[in-house]
């Protein structure tokens, strides 16, 4: 009997294995596939700041309990600013917030000018978790965050003309506004109405889904304040102004913006270099997130409980607070603005007229603002005239954002190492598939030239016709083609 050959010897324990073998590359493929367990660190932070100010910081952890319900996680964070060579210039280590997360603030230091980054590290399961964003630092540059809520058309504020009754005595200035900026349903809020020096008394009467009290009130100041209850999804109200003998002299219709499910928050100054803020809310009041802007710039992070609403007074100047009960309802926050004199610059009241013009661009001219520049108020309406000044801005929130994640690019990074994989796998389960095939087809090549042999030492001497081999229907080429499809599975992205 004629000797195996032996090349095929060396290679027949390739073939066997060759199954095992592709079907073990297609297994480290597809566990490798599998999303690695990642932290998903959240990070929220301004974009811009200016030299020997502060920013505010937010961070928290998105995980999933047993159940399989997302939580939010608290792990320690500590923030560094570092410039573009990578050096630290100030760290921070944020504290925990009473509601979600951690919080803080970060001094930038004087003389900065430049593009530099933000780097957030925390310890979560033993691993190092970082989330890195740019921040711009210049002396004049300005907050670009977007302002405003999604509401509907029912729910926005909206003022409608003076309708004059009595046309012997003519009503110019009928200025109805929401102090808080925005009612909450079923939660009280106060209407403002400004009515110069006119002597006249204000009445509100309802049109649509508005508690109030229907007695005419004397403005003290050149303000008449109502509180006023929205038990509905849109409010509307008319404002009347009558006469010392109660007739009709004038009217105008307002439609009350509202913000279903939000919080109602007033932030007042106290003697003792402390803001006090009364918030309130539908169902149990518990603590709330607070954020500190001047402008738009977002300059501390903070929470407050009902049982120390107090916050120190951080400076002279106009400041805004936004009040939220979570760290993912910008839209539904409560805005607060409180002015802190200043000893060696302008009044309360001049400050904040200052302010409200300085957007003015955005929002037109306010006419009770150019009043107090005139000087055309009294002196004991600054807290009132505060109040109605901020009224309109304050229906708006200055959006922060969901905060970005740890896992930005990841996914991207782990997809291209996959694909890089499912290529290799693809080449080696082809290469194999080469392999076995041409051992396969040598073993085809020598199984004829051993028959011919057979034919002649068994025949009469005479040289059977010489037969052409069939390339394509070989045990080889099936053999191959198997390796194939199994090469193009191992590209597949639906299962590996």
């Amino acid at each position: 009997m004629a000797k195996q050959d032996p090349q095929i010897d060396r290679f027949s324990s390739v073939i066997r294995l060759s199954p095992l073998l592709v079907a073990l590359i297609l297994a480290v493929l597809w566990i490798a596939g599998a999303p690695s367990p990642i932290p998903d660190l959240r990070f929220s932070a301004p974009v811009v700041a200016r030299p020997g100010a502060t920013i505010g910081l937010r961070a928290w952890q998105l995980a999933e309990d047993d159940a399989g319900y997302t939580v939010v996680a608290s792990p320690p964070v500590v923030v560094e600013l570092r410039n573009a060579a990578g050096m630290p210039l100030a760290k921070t280590e944020l504290r925990e917030s009473l509601v979600q997360g951690r919080e803080g603030q970060l001094s930038i230091p004087g003389g900065l000018n430049g593009t530099l980054s933000l780097l957030a590290t925390a310890q979560i399961d033993g691993q190092e978790v970082t989330v890195t964003r740019t921040l711009y630092v210049r002396e004049s540059i300005d907050s670009r965050l977007p302002s405003g809520r999604t509401v509907t058309a029912f729910q926005a504020y909206e003022l409608g003309p003076i309708r004059v009754s009595n046309s012997r005595r003519a009503i110019e200035l009928l200025d109805p506004r929401v102090e808080e900026g925005a009612c909450v349903p079923e939660l009280r809020c106060m209407l403002s109405v400004w009515v110069g020096r006119q002597d006249i008394r204000v009445r509100l009467r309802s049109l649509a889904a508005v508690r109030l009290d229907p007695r005419a009130v004397r403005p003290s100041n050149g303000f008449a304040r109502f509180p006023v209850v929205v038990s509905g999804s849109e409010g509307r109200i008319v404002v009347e102004a009558l006469d010392a003998k109660g007739s009709l002299l004038a009217a105008r219709e307002v439609r009350l913006p509202l913000v279903p499910g939000g919080i109602v928050a007033q932030a007042s100054a106290k003697g003792d270099h402390r803001i006090r803020v009364d918030w309130q809310k539908i169902g149990e009041l518990r603590a709330v997130l607070v954020d500190v802007f001047q402008g738009r710039r977002w300059v501390q992070a903070l929470s407050l409980s009902p049982d120390d609403p107090y916050l120190a007074a951080p400076g002279p100047g106009v400041w805004r607070l936004q009040i939220r009960a979570d760290l993912f309802s910008d839209n539904t926050a409560g805005v607060s603005t409180f002015v802190v004199a200043d000893p060696a610059g302008p009044d309360r009241a001049h400050a904040a007229a200052t302010a409200v013009l300085a957007d003015a661009d955005q929002r037109g001219l306010d006419p009770l603002a150019l009043a107090i520049l005139d000087g055309a108020l009294p002196e004991a309406s600054v807290d009132d005239a505060i109040a109605a000044l901020f009224a309109v801005p304050s229906f708006d929130v200055v959006a922060i954002g969901s905060g970005m994640s740890s896992r930005l690019g990841v996914d991207q990074a782990l997809e291209l190492e996959q694909e890089r994989r499912r290529w290799q796998a693809a080449a080696v389960i082809f290469l194999i598939g080469l392999i076995v095939a041409a051992v396969l087809f040598r073993v085809e090549l020598l199984a004829h030239a051993r028959a011919r042999q057979l034919l002649d030492a068994l025949g009469d001497g005479d040289s059977p016709p010489r037969s052409t081999p069939s390339w394509g229907r070989g045990l080889w080429a099936f053999v191959l083609l198997v390796f194939v499809l199994m090469a193009v599975l191992a590209l597949s992205k639906r299962w590996f």
